[in-house]
């Protein structure tokens, strides 16, 4: 009788060593990735409840906390500028219906720019100002760290994404100024917590960042401004 070859044993031996009862291998799930981005989200939310509940004790304990640019823009400050975009884009929604004349399709056109814009605009200004901070930090003795600087920035515009919220009720945006000069308040206790700034530099250190971002910013809303114009003149048919 002849035995078999070498080329015949091997198919059996393949077989032989797979288990029939082990599943097979699974795709990764999508609700992980759901699960990740709702913790993610989450997490920011708290982050910014607590620190516009206790400004000094959150900044002291999270200052030097591992981070990175992208982290903080992406992780934080995205996150947040999640609420004036949704508040934004609601509030003209239904005002704009109720109280103008436009068609459907324009009022959503109109609420889709301004929102995408404003938020846009925000995230700037955080990036603006937290590369100001970073660039005169040692004119004012003060720690030059570009993530400190960022996570300053960031800390200090908290308050202002929190209550843009009310921009659901276009009317009360106004109360937006209570969020910008809660924000300059943490700016300002924040200088020494974060930057290390001696207090005789502080109120000359944030004053001199307020004016260097606000110029560059004036520049960037121009911009933005221009690309709003264009949108929505072609909305309207005048392009």
């Amino acid at each position: 009788m002849q035995e078999p070859t070498n080329n015949e044993l091997t198919p059996s031996k393949v077989i032989s060593n797979q288990n029939p009862d082990t599943p097979a291998p699974l795709p990764p799930s999508s609700g992980a990735s759901s699960t990740g981005l709702v913790s993610m989200v989450m997490g920011a939310i708290n982050k910014a409840i607590e620190l516009a509940k206790n400004p000094a004790g959150f900044m002291t304990s999270d200052k030097d906390t591992p981070a990175t640019v992208g982290s903080i823009m992406m992780n934080y400050v995205s996150v947040l500028a999640a609420i004036p975009f949704f508040a934004i884009l609601l509030g003209d929604l239904w005002y704009y219906s109720a109280f103008s004349h436009y068609a459907g399709a324009r009022i959503v056109a109109v609420a889709f720019v301004g929102a995408l814009l404003t938020a846009i605009a925000y995230v700037v200004a955080v990036y603006i100002i937290g590369y100001v901070v970073q660039t005169l930090a040692p004119s004012f003795g003060s720690t030059k760290d570009e993530v400190k600087s960022l996570k300053l920035a960031a800390y200090a515009y908290t308050p202002v994404f929190l209550i843009s919220a009310l921009s659901i009720i276009p009317p009360l945006s106004v109360l937006g100024i209570i969020g910008v000069l809660y924000g300059l308040y943490i700016f300002y206790i924040g200088l020494p917590i974060v930057m290390g700034t001696a207090k005789d530099k502080v109120v000359p250190y944030l004053v001199t960042t307020l004016v260097v971002a606000l110029i560059i910013y004036i520049v960037i809303a121009v911009i933005i401004g221009i690309i709003s114009a264009v949108v929505l003149g072609a909305t309207y048919g005048f392009f």
